[in-house]
């Protein structure tokens, strides 16, 4: 009996184990639970269906472009100088007295002959009339004593007078021929004296100012009055160094530079406020030795100035031819970027991609920059917009010229052109 009550337990509620009365309760707060992280994660899904797509990338840059000019040019060397006169004369009173008048005004253009100083010509006038009056006297006696030798000839063909009376008149009518020369010399010393206090301007030019005031006392050949400078032609002297002496030299002798019509080398000048070369000459003299202490060659350029405007002594820039001709291409400075020691451009291909170019850069002319190496006549390169440029990347091109952009620098005068690229005015 008491093993069937093990094997077959009583059913009596007694003798279970009864279920915690809390299991329905938790099974419904899971269940609840669920449909809460269902509910929250259908609103999450459709808050991100909701939002906006994501940003696109940046729109190509709008540049400038143009195909690089083409043109004809030459390699300059650049140097330092001054200006001088050709003609620079000091005015000095050649006869000594004191100053009556001075019709000219300081710094005016004169010309050869005009008045500047007036001497008193009063003692000058005296000693002139004088010397006239003597003149005369020695003529007159010139003419008695040719008419006495006359009559003394006449006689002693006649054989009635001595040889002592014959050589007497012959000497006398000597003395007074020799008296007449003497006169003549004095009468034109005086002259000259008399014109000497008239001063006048020896060449064309601008005069400086009076040094003298009127009333002054000036000394023959000593007081200084003033000072005329010539006006045109104007003369430039600078220095060239030896390695750009014997380059000049060697292209000249081989007949490589560009010459004037009348077979000279021409040079260009500028001053200091002025943009580019706009004054041309040629070089007309170059010194006989180099400068052991500076290493340099004097030479001397002649620059044509019939407005005046070269002034004697302005400090100026010369260039000087350094090459031949030859064709070269040129960009914008705007269109060249700088890497380190590299200088690039963007060039656009047929897909408008902005591909970095290196290139080799020269000397600048008229306002555009020499590109020796690197770059092709037909590409296109952009010239105004690069900053907005990265390598390889989209932009949009706008057609334009080269010349747009230029500096304005004529710092190196073409000549030639074989421009192949539309101008935009």
């Amino acid at each position: 009996m008491l093993l069937k009550r093990l094997v077959h337990p009583p059913s009596d509620r007694r003798f279970y184990r009864t279920k915690p009365k809390g299991i329905t309760s938790a099974k419904r707060l899971h269940i609840g639970s669920e449909r809460l992280i269902v509910v929250a994660l259908s609103f999450w899904l459709a808050g991100c269906n909701n939002q906006q797509p994501a940003a696109q990338g940046p729109p190509p840059a709008e540049v400038t472009v143009s195909k690089p000019e083409q043109k004809e040019v030459v390699n300059w060397n650049e140097f330092t100088g001054r200006t001088a006169a050709v003609k620079l004369v000091t005015v000095t009173a050649r006869v000594s007295g004191y100053i009556v008048d001075i019709p000219f005004k300081e710094g005016d253009l004169v010309h050869k002959g005009d008045l500047l100083f007036q001497i008193d010509p009063r003692p000058y006038q005296h000693a002139y009339d004088q010397a006239v009056g003597q003149l005369q006297q020695a003529q007159a006696n010139q003419q008695l004593q040719d008419a006495t030798f006359a009559r003394q000839q006449r006689l002693r063909e006649m054989r009635v007078i001595a040889s002592e009376d014959y050589d007497t008149a012959l000497s006398n009518k000597n003395q007074a021929a020799a008296q007449v020369v003497s006169a003549q010399a004095a009468r034109n010393s005086a002259q000259l004296n008399l014109e000497f206090t008239h001063v006048t301007s020896p060449i064309d030019g601008r005069v400086s100012r009076q040094l003298v005031n009127i009333g002054n006392l000036v000394q023959a050949d000593s007081t200084q009055l003033t000072t005329v400078v010539s006006i045109d032609p104007i003369y430039a002297y600078f220095s060239m160094d030896e390695l750009a002496a014997l380059t000049f030299q060697r292209l000249t002798r081989e007949g490589k530079l560009a010459g004037s019509p009348d077979g000279k080398t021409p040079v260009y000048l500028r001053l200091q406020d002025e943009t580019g070369f706009p004054h041309e000459g040629t070089i007309d003299f170059s010194d006989n030795a180099f400068d052991s202490s500076t290493g340099t060659l004097l030479i001397r350029a002649s620059f044509p100035n019939t407005d005046g405007f070269l002034t004697p002594g302005n400090f100026v820039r010369v260039r000087v031819a350094s090459s031949p001709k030859y064709d070269a291409l040129l960009v914008a400075d705007r269109a060249i970027g700088s890497d380190q020691d590299q200088s690039f451009v963007y060039v656009v291909d047929a897909k408008n991609i902005a591909r970095l170019r290196h290139i080799k850069t020269g000397q600048p002319a008229e306002g555009l920059r020499v590109v020796k190496s690197g770059l092709q006549p037909d590409d296109v390169v952009i010239i105004n917009g690069i900053i907005k440029v990265r390598p390889d990347s989209a932009v949009k091109p706008e057609q334009g010229a080269m010349e747009q952009f230029s500096s304005n620098d004529l710092s190196m005068p073409l000549l030639g052109s074989k421009s192949k690229t539309a101008r935009v005015d």
